[in-house]
Formats: C-alpha cells, structure tokens, sequence
C-alpha cells in the first residue's frame, strides 16, 4: 500500500514538473517575443515635430517670441577693390548685387535678424535699387547718389538717410581714403519701426522640386574686378561666397560670407543716353529667367515685378527657399555665358 501511495506520489511530481518547464518556456519564448518587439521599435526613428512659432520675414529662422521690436533697414555697401574686405555684410539677411558704372558692383544688403554695429563701406544711391527697397519696406541709408537716384528718392515711399546730408550716423575711417571710408554706425540709428514685407519668396527646407538638379558650385563673371564663386558645403547645408577666388571675409571678424540660397536673376541692362559718368539702367519692373540654387540643388525659374514686388517663381508657383541668408545676384540677360554652374 504505502509504494501505491509512493509512486502516485512521484508520478503527480513529474506531471508538476513538466507543468512548470512548460510554463517556463512559455513564459521565455513571451520575454524573448517582447525583447524582439522591443529591438524592432528601437530601429523605427520616431517622428518629431519641429515647433511651431513666429519666424523670421527675412530668412525664415525661428524668432523669439517675445522679440517684437524691429529696426530693419538696406544699405548700399561699395564692393570696388579699394573697399574690400567689407565690414557686416556677412550679416546681412539678404544682399541684392548689381552693376554700376566703372566696372565694378554695388550691393543692397537688408539687416534684420542680426544687426552689427559697423556697416560699409557706404557708397552711393542707384535708381534702380529703389524698386527692390519699397517692396521690401524698409528704410534706405546711402552716401549721395546719381542725378536719376535723388529724382527718385523724391517719391521714395519709405523713409531713407543720406549720409551726404545727415552725418549723424556714420563715421571716417581713418585706415581708408575717401570715398572708401564711409562707414554706418547703427546704434546711433533710430528705430524706424518698420516691419519689412516679404511676399517675393517662401521659406520650407522640405521643398523638393522635381526638375532640380544637382549644382556644387555657382561661378559668376560680372567683369574684370568682380569674380564670384559660391561652393556648397553638404555638412553644412550651405554656401560659402568666395571673391576673386579668395575666401570673400568680414573685415571685422574674418568669418566668410555663407549663405543658404543663392539666386541668379537675369534682367536687361543699358546705358543712359548722354550720361557723362557712363551710368547703366537696370529693368526690374518686369519680368524675366531666374535660377536658383539651395540644398546643393539647382532649379530654373523665372521673376515678375507685380504688385510692386519682385516675386520669384518654379512651376508658376513662388520658390520656397531654405531658411537662412540669400543673396540675389543681378546678371545681364545679354551675358548669361558668364554664369557657370
């Protein structure tokens, strides 16, 4: 009787036993099965959302919310040899660089985002600059200007400063001779209170145009004195800007010139008649081809001025940038061999 009661014993122990290795296996396999779902999740990268708050007109770059005071304006800087390197361009949100007389160029650079104390130098006013500042609304500040400028300064529809006439605001540097010495001074400037409007472009880094095609490299020929290249930096998403093939540097920092877009846009260019200075027109109030580069990519396109703006178009729709810098290159229609890319 007690080995019956022994081996029934024994037999519900094997049973239990075997129950236990079941359910430990199970209970394993489920542990393995969650650590493989586990790993699975882990190589899926999670969706993030980039915040969502007030950016800025002029580049696209997130502002501080409480940031809502604006002192935005354009200035004309000299880009002859004898004004080189320049001092703030490089913090310029966006320049605007067209022909004048005597071989040389001249540029519109629009300071919003980032403004430094010393600008120049400062050189004179073109008529055919003053389209591009009222579409942006923004203060103008030159030195002088041609005959054509100070007639049109006249119904100029913002307020503008003239450093020939108000010498408040700017300085002689004694390093340089005149007229390459003319620098602004910004804390002495007032606060216009202007916000400035944009409507010419958009910024989204996501944009993908399907006509766009790789471009490393932008090279422009203006003219003897002027030679441009803009090469792209993949790491960093950028363009350094080089002039006369030397690293283009702020004279104040050294830093080299980067922006994220460059935009090439062809408009008609011709000489006044009778002008004894050998003063050029530029047609902006029309339309024509553009090209523009961002994310190492090219894409053709074309301008209009309507609605007293230059808008710029793919697609007939406005071109979406990529936040940050831009600077706007104004070529010759009749010498578009001078652009290579």
């Amino acid at each position: 009787m007690k080995t019956k009661v022994i081996l029934i014993m024994l037999a519900v122990s094997v049973i239990l036993i075997g129950c236990n290795q079941q359910e430990t296996l199970k209970t394993s396999e489920l542990v393995h099965k969650a650590a493989d779902i586990k790993e699975e999740t882990k190589e899926i990268p999670p969706v993030v959302q980039e915040p969502k708050g007030p950016t800025s007109t002029t580049t696209g770059l997130p502002i501080d919310e409480d940031d809502t005071e604006s002192n935005s304006f354009a200035v004309m800087v000299e880009n002859s040899p004898n004004a080189r390197p320049h001092t703030g361009l490089a913090n310029a949100d966006i320049v605007y660089e067209m022909e004048v007389e005597g071989n040389v160029t001249r540029f519109l650079a629009i300071f919003n985002d980032d403004i430094p104390d010393k600008i120049g130098p400062v050189r004179s006013s073109r008529h055919y600059y003053l389209p591009v500042v009222e579409s942006w609304n923004v203060p103008y500040i030159h030195y002088g200007g041609s005959p054509q400028a100070y007639d049109r300064l006249k119904s100029l529809s913002v307020p503008s400063i003239d450093g020939m006439t108000n010498g408040t605001y700017f300085r002689r540097d004694s390093s340089r001779y005149a007229p390459h010495n003319a620098y602004l001074h910004t804390n002495q400037l007032r606060d216009f209170e202007m916000e400035p409007i944009n409507g010419k472009f958009k910024f989204n880094k996501e944009t993908d145009y399907s006509d766009a095609s790789p471009a490393k490299a932008l090279n422009i020929t203006y003219n003897n004195f002027t030679h441009i290249t803009y090469d792209y930096v993949s790491e960093e998403n950028i363009y350094q800007r080089s002039l006369e093939g030397a690293a283009h540097v702020d004279r104040e920092t050294g830093d080299q010139i980067e922006v994220s877009n460059v935009v090439v846009m062809y408009a008609a260019h011709q000489a006044i008649p009778g002008d004894s200075s050998g003063r050029i027109d530029i047609t902006l109030t029309t339309q024509g081809e553009a090209v523009y580069f961002s994310n190492g990519e090219v894409v053709e396109g074309t301008w209009k001025y309507e609605d007293n703006k230059i808008r710029y178009y793919v697609e007939d729709e406005i071109i979406s940038l990529t936040p940050g810098k831009t600077w706007i290159q104004v070529v010759n229609a009749s010498k578009k061999g001078n652009v290579s890319y």
